[in-house]
């Protein structure tokens, strides 16, 4: 937060709180589905399991949204470890002149 608060860009550890934050939220969304047994299908804001249904159902859309696991794991790994980065056949080449499968 202290980066955010001076007005710059947030830094790797963005990506590590993403990771974990949206992995730990799909996994309790999936133990409270499996502990409501067939009950934890049903949508009902009484029964008090909407929040687990919420978080069940939200999870793989937060899990995409601002980058996939697989990409925050690259930045991670790149900016954090100093890991070098991925080879690329199209790096230094112009969008236009990437070849394509036509």
């Amino acid at each position: 937060m202290s980066a955010l608060s001076k007005g710059e860009a947030p830094g790797p550890e963005a990506s590590i709180t993403k990771i974990v934050s949206a992995n730990k939220l799909q996994a309790i969304g999936n133990f409270g589905i499996d502990s409501g047994d067939m009950a934890g299908m049903l949508i009902d804001e009484e029964d008090g399991m909407s929040s687990f249904q919420a978080a069940w159902l939200g999870a793989p859309g937060l899990r995409i949204a601002g980058g996939t696991d697989e990409i925050l794991k690259n930045i991670i790994a790149e900016r954090v470890l100093g890991l070098p980065q991925d080879p690329r056949a199209d790096k230094g080449l112009p969008f236009k002149d990437i070849p394509s499968g036509k």
